[in-house]
């Protein structure tokens, strides 16, 4: 049994490894759970892309036919994604296309423990069982894959037709269990009611059971949709004679040589058909057989006629399926132009997504540098805050010393008067009394000294006073300063925050359209796989015509190898004809030869009676030599004739001489 063909690979390589790249990515960004902000997430998204780009490594190197290679990086996505049952099923493919069964069939079991239900890995496990002649494994792997629901076109025909042939031609030829198989036959024919190859093993799995007459059937079910099936002709053939009916099978015999005339087998069981038949037949004068060979030559050219007619039509079926198979190539062509047109809307989306991640990361950094400059703007305005308390402060506090300056100041002005008053009170009391006066310039000395301390102190208080005010100013020009870069900050923070409510809407906007090209992704990736489905679909269309044409270039040459021998059977019947015609003549020459002697003998005889009866004495009045009119001395021919000798047959033919019981 024959694999199925990686070419399913070959011509879609790109295309599924794409699709893989997008489920792995998928599996690892889930949308419900993406925190673009978290370091998981960034690795999460690297790690997506490595994995992508060994996706697309591993597409070219399948491409031109490194598998060795492709195993190898595949093994990488293995290592960063364990949970990859992908990369597990297509190592165990590579492996495969490198005969190392024993190997894939470890990948596809890995492969089967992640997705128990993956058909394909079910399918391609049954097939590296069968190439290692492990039969009873691989159907067990085959029924598995039966088990499962299909996800695509492709899976529903292995299921549907392919699966179901594999198995029944196993349990046919390999295991010998011919009920079971003829089971999975009728489910195949389900799908495929008009094909011959099916109706032929069937009818073979029956034949084995010994239901003969059931076997004719399909059989001839067969050749009613593949009338030049030589192996279904030559098994009716077996099984008619079976059943006894010798002239049938030898019909079918030879219309099973006529179309395959390389079939030792079957020229085997004609020779032993007819030469095992009794013959009832005489032999024939060579006139019938002339007319016999003139009949044959006719009907050899009647044949040779239809058979170029035949050989035209099929020329013209060759020329139309030719060009069937041009149209099908150039609707190849056209799909993998839509398949390169997708390819290149896939990278494109993936550019652009890659855009907007960075785009993403861009506008992270400004979010984070915005927050520090807002922070740092708050612990500014704090600092600024905690500094115009002190200042307030400060400023409550230079006042109430300000004020108490005032107090003391009002104070030494009224004592200044109160001085001045008693300077008065002394003046005039001087008068009274040189010694009060004495004592008073005294007390006045003191007075002056302590109005100097006074004015001096005040003097100080002034300064002290024009300092606090200049820097009550400069506290004052501070607070408006502060304030203002409080309004600064103020509008810088309601400016950022604006900016962060936008930076939040394009976020917003840029998740939406992630969703979107998501969205398109997957309706992309059912497109793609529609696409496969429809290459699958072109390629078996193209091998059911490639196999068309060679059935056709066979007919072809069986035909022409026909003609051939019809010619050639010709020219030896002309041959064999001539060679009649020349031993005709020789006979009829041999037979005037004889009859000439025989008249010559008759004349002999007449003479010796003659003469007999001379020398008894007894003579007769018609006593005469009777003369043959063939003799040599035609002049002495007086009797009627002689009488005709007959011709005596020769030897019959031993081919045709019918065969005793024991030799048969």
């Amino acid at each position: 049994m024959k694999k199925i063909p990686l070419q399913v690979g070959v011509a879609l390589a790109t295309l599924m490894t794409t699709g893989i790249a997008s489920a792995n990515t998928q599996t690892l960004v889930n949308p419900s759970h993406f925190n673009p902000d978290s370091p998981a997430s960034e690795q999460l998204t690297a790690q997506g892309v490595v994995l992508g780009t060994l996706w697309e490594q591993v597409s070219e190197l399948r491409g031109i036919g490194k598998h060795r290679e492709a195993i190898a990086i595949l093994d990488q996505i293995v290592k960063l994604k364990p949970d990859s049952f992908l990369a597990w099923y297509w190592k165990g493919s590579l492996l495969t296309s490198l005969n190392q069964y024993e190997a894939a069939i470890t990948s596809y079991d890995e492969a089967i423990k992640i997705k128990p239900n993956y058909l394909l890995a079910w399918f391609e496990k049954g097939n590296a069982l069968h190439e290692l002649k492990r039969y009873e494994a691989s159907v067990d792997c085959w029924k598995k894959a039966l088990s499962f629901q299909t996800t695509s076109d492709y899976e529903q025909t292995l299921v549907k037709t392919v699966i179901p042939k594999k198995i029944a031609k196993v349990l046919v030829y390999d295991l010998q269990q011919y009920q079971e198989a003829i089971a999975f036959y009728d489910q195949a024919l389900e799908v495929e009611t008009n094909s011959a190859s099916i109706w032929t093993e069937r009818a073979t799995a029956l034949y084995q059971l010994g239901r003969y007459q059931e076997a004719i059937t399909n059989y001839e079910k067969a050749i009613e949709f593949d009338t030049r099936n030589a192996v279904a002709w030559k098994y009716r053939g077996l099984a008619l004679y079976r059943l006894g009916r010798y002239q049938d099978a030898i019909a079918s015999f030879e219309r099973s040589a006529s179309f395959d005339s390389d079939d030792v087998e079957v020229s085997t069981l004609l020779s032993i058909l007819k030469t095992s038949r009794e013959s009832t037949t005489e032999i024939r004068t060579s006139q019938q057989r002339l007319v016999a060979l003139q009949g044959d030559i006719r009907t050899a050219e009647e044949r040779l006629a239809a058979l170029r007619i035949e050989s035209q039509t099929v020329t013209a079926q060759l020329q139309a399926s030719q060009g069937e198979v041009r149209q099908s190539q150039q609707q190849l062509v056209a799909l993998r132009q839509e398949i390169t047109s997708v390819q290149t809307e896939i990278e494109s989306f993936k550019r652009e997504r890659q855009s907007l991640d960075t785009r993403l990361v861009a506008l992270r950094g400004e979010i984070e540098t915005t927050e520090e400059r807002l922070e740092a703007s708050q612990v500014q305005v704090r600092q600024s805050e905690q500094r115009l308390v002190a200042i307030r402060q400060e400023v409550t506090t230079a006042q109430a010393r300000i004020e108490a300056l005032n107090t003391e100041r009002e104070s030494l002005e009224a004592r200044l008067v109160a001085v001045r008053g008693e300077i008065e009170t002394s003046q005039e009391r001087l008068e009274a009394s040189q010694l009060e006066i004495r004592q008073s310039q005294q007390q006045l000395v003191a007075v002056r000294e302590d109005i100097k301390e006074v004015q001096v102190e005040l003097e100080s208080f002034r300064r002290e006073r024009e300092s606090l005010d200049a820097r009550l100013v400069a506290v004052r020009g501070e607070i408006e300063t502060t304030e203002e870069r409080l309004e600064a900050s103020q509008v810088q923070v309601r400016q950022s925050e604006q900016r962060l409510v936008a930076v939040r809407q394009e976020i917003t906007t840029a998740q939406a359209r992630i969703e979107a090209l998501k969205t398109e992704r997957e309706s992309l990736e059912a497109r793609l796989v529609a696409v496969r489905g429809e290459i699958e679909t072109s390629q078996e269309r193209l091998e059911v015509s490639r196999r068309e044409q060679q059935t056709l270039q066979q007919r072809i040459t069986t035909l022409q190898t026909e003609v051939r021998t019809f010619e050639q059977n010709i020219v030896a019947t002309q041959t064999e004809l001539r060679q009649l015609e020349a031993t005709k003549k020789i006979q009829a020459e041999e037979l005037q030869t004889i009859q000439v002697q025989y008249c010559g003998l008759q004349e002999n005889l007449s003479e010796l009676e003659v003469a007999i009866r001379r020398l008894r004495g007894v003579q007769l009045a018609s006593d005469s030599v009777q003369r043959c009119r063939l003799s040599n001395d035609g002049s002495r021919n007086s009797s009627p004739g002689p009488r005709r000798v007959p011709v005596l047959p020769s030897d019959p033919d031993p081919r045709l001489i019918p065969l005793s019981p024991e030799r048969r």
